[in-house]
């Protein structure tokens, strides 16, 4: 098995422009995947990398490297929400020189119809990224209508959100939902009630994608771990996001605005015995995050909804920061409703 399985890394270049020149010091790679990004820290002096996967299936791909880098190079199988006890546990605290998070499905997650996770091959509605308790069958033949139709509608942005939750409730009354293929018909039964000639299959993608972000709680996750790196950092160290979802990117720039000299647009979710220097933690150069060239969008069609954002620790104080303070509680009270 290769070590990509044709994976091809988002924005590979823009993170090495960011952590060029490379420090000598402990790197984590918080979304291990391929190891793309891994290797690639790797192949620089003096460098050590911590990665992160909660996906089993990766591991075959981190022996190869550590055979290559063996001193140099840990895996660890986990949720990066758990990252705070993973620096602890190895006396790594306020020690990391740059912690990076790749937000976006490998290929061979999506490209094997046994995950469950694409809408164009049939398989059991899965879609578990490692470490879960819940399944997309579990979502989609368990939850209640409102509970259906508010994750598709806030998580999934699709307009018949109400009629596909209505379907789904509809069609397991007869025989569980079962395979990526039968939810996909009722998706495409639902968007052919104004056009019954209606059968892009592609208009699929916003369904399954919210029951995936449910099924691995992605906003929690993402939550928990941008709190845990920013607070684990080394002074002038860096922490690099690259998202695929309009929420995703949401949280990241809400949490980067609050802890950094840029608060314009964050002031209503600041306490105000907080509103003090003690929060000019990050330095962010850029507020607008960084999109894939043309050219590399060309050539790898699903960086085109990639967003990078980055920060440079510049401070550290100690904080307390309520994950109310982003206003975004109605996200997260929907991925703890299987997860309570």
């Amino acid at each position: 098995m290769s070590l990509e399985f044709k994976h091809i890394p988002v924005m590979s270049e823009d993170i090495d422009k960011i952590l060029t020149p490379y420090k000598s010091g402990v790197y984590i790679d918080c979304t291990f995947g391929g190891g793309s990004i891994t290797r690639e820290i790797l192949s620089k002096k003096n460098t050590k990398v911590i990665s992160i996967d909660r996906d089993n299936f990766v591991e075959t791909f981190s022996k190869e490297i550590s055979k290559e880098y063996n001193n140099r190079f840990e895996f660890i199988i986990d949720r990066f929400s758990n990252l705070e006890n993973i620096l602890k546990e190895r006396n790594l605290q306020k020690v990391p020189v740059a912690i990076i998070f790749d937000l976006g499905l490998s290929s061979f997650q999506i490209d094997n119809p046994e995950r469950g996770f694409s809408y164009r091959q049939d398989g059991l509605l899965k879609m578990t990224m490692g470490k879960n308790n819940v399944t997309a069958f579990d979502i989609v033949n368990k939850l209640d209508l409102k509970d259906l139709r508010n994750i598709f509608n806030l998580f999934g942005e699709d307009k018949d959100s109400g009629l596909i939750a209505k379907l789904i409730v509809q069609k397991r009354q007869d025989k569980e939902i079962n395979s990526t293929k039968e939810l996909a018909e009722i998706i495409l039964r639902a968007k052919r009630y104004k056009n019954s000639k209606y059968n892009k299959v592609d208009s699929c993608a916003k369904i399954f994608q919210a029951i995936r972000m449910i099924v691995n709680q992605e906003l929690t996750e993402l939550y928990e771990g941008l709190i845990s790196a920013i607070n684990n950092l080394s002074i002038d160290g860096k922490i690099v996001v690259i998202t695929f979802h309009s929420l995703e990117d949401k949280i990241v720039k809400k949490v980067f605005d609050f802890f950094s000299n840029k608060k314009k647009g964050t002031s209503r979710y600041l306490p105000q015995n907080n509103e003090n220097e003690n929060f000019n933690i990050l330095e962010i150069k850029d507020r607008k995050p960084t999109i894939a060239s043309e050219k590399e969008i060309k050539n790898n069609n699903r960086a085109r909804s990639a967003k990078l954002r980055c920060a440079t620790k510049v401070q550290d104080h100690s904080f307390e920061f309520k994950r109310s303070y982003l206003n975004l509680e109605k996200y997260f009270q929907l991925e703890e409703v299987m997860h309570a």
